[in-house]
């Protein structure tokens, strides 16, 4: 495989980049200086017996229109807490389902390329976007894309029915990546829960014997490029989570699903290491990359927890 010389390691320590915290620390100050423009749009097909849902848009950071699905629990007291909930990899949104529409928390279901889409836009290669910008860690698409999650964050806290004090960012592979990322560089996010988190411990990922797609994606620009892995992993140490570990503040769920093939083991476990403040690990004997039924109800008692 292209560029690859060595096995990685069992388990990765932090090892940020010298100018790793200022980096994120001015992403952060951009996304807090951006200006917060949104509406609310509902149609009445899109609400759950359950749920009121809305459809909550705001101007992304490039100044292109974003848009996520808004839930609003009917039985509970409101304001409530809410959680910001992000999409795994791809160019759609999680929809407002079983997974995602808690009992006593708001949701805000986003999509981080545009609108809420129904049906979702299924994944294809030419759809793929892990090497846009990946140059630069200042040009990596990724940077965008969190400086839309902060962006999103501050549009839910303005939001009325929200308890803007007790906020939490989640998500599932991608997802769960970014919402380590968040409860670092976000100072509204009181809990975060990171389900099979992607955007972790990249050596071991992109060093693994078999290679599919979406991972495939990085393969094939190293050899149309003609770069090697270690120039792409001097971005992509600016965007692993287990560098960002040391600085998140909130407390952290993280799962691992022990029929996984892609986020292994010694990634989450890399992971979890690496963070100082309170967490809890769940592990899911008999999951793949995948949605278990017992994800929602223990995610909503840690956003919950006192």
């Amino acid at each position: 495989m292209t560029g690859v010389t060595h096995e990685p390691v069992l388990l990765k320590p932090p090892q940020p980049p010298a100018d790793f915290e200022p980096f994120w620390r001015a992403v952060a100050d951009e996304a807090d200086a951006l200006p917060l423009q949104f509406e609310r749009v509902h149609f009445p097909g899109d609400d759950l017996p359950t749920h009121r849902v809305e459809r909550l848009r705001w101007l992304g950071c490039d100044g292109r229109g974003r848009e996520g699905w808004f839930a609003i629990p009917r039985a509970t007291t409101l304001p409530a807490p809410a959680v910001l909930y992000l999409p795994g990899y791809g160019v759609s949104t999680v929809p407002i389902n079983e997974n995602t529409a808690f009992e006593r928390c708001l949701t805000f279901s986003i999509n981080l390329h545009g609108y809420a889409v129904v049906p979702n836009v299924p994944y294809t290669p030419e759809l793929g976007y892990f090497t846009q910008g990946i140059e630069s860690p200042q040009t990596y698409v990724y940077r965008r894309i969190m400086l839309d999650c902060l962006l999103a964050m501050r549009v839910l806290a303005a939001q009325p029915e929200v308890d803007s004090a007790r906020l939490a960012v989640a998500g599932l592979s991608q997802g769960g990546g970014l919402a380590v990322m968040m409860g670092a560089w976000c100072k509204l996010v009181k809990r975060v829960v990171a389900e099979l988190p992607a955007l972790t411990y990249w050596e071991y990922l992109l060093q693994r014997a078999v290679w599919r797609y979406p991972m495939k994606e990085f393969q094939d620009y190293m050899e149309r490029h003609g770069v090697s892995l270690e120039q792409l992993l001097q971005t992509l140490q600016y965007y692993d989570t287990v560098n960002h570990a040391p600085f998140v503040v909130a407390p952290v769920q993280i799962s691992l699903a022990m029929k996984d093939p892609g986020i292994r083991a010694p990634v989450v476990f890399s992971l979890y290491d690496a963070l100082r403040v309170p967490k809890r690990l769940l592990i899911y004997e008999e999951l793949g990359h995948d949605w278990s039924p017992a994800m929602r109800p223990r995610l909503e008692e840690w956003v919950l927890s006192p």
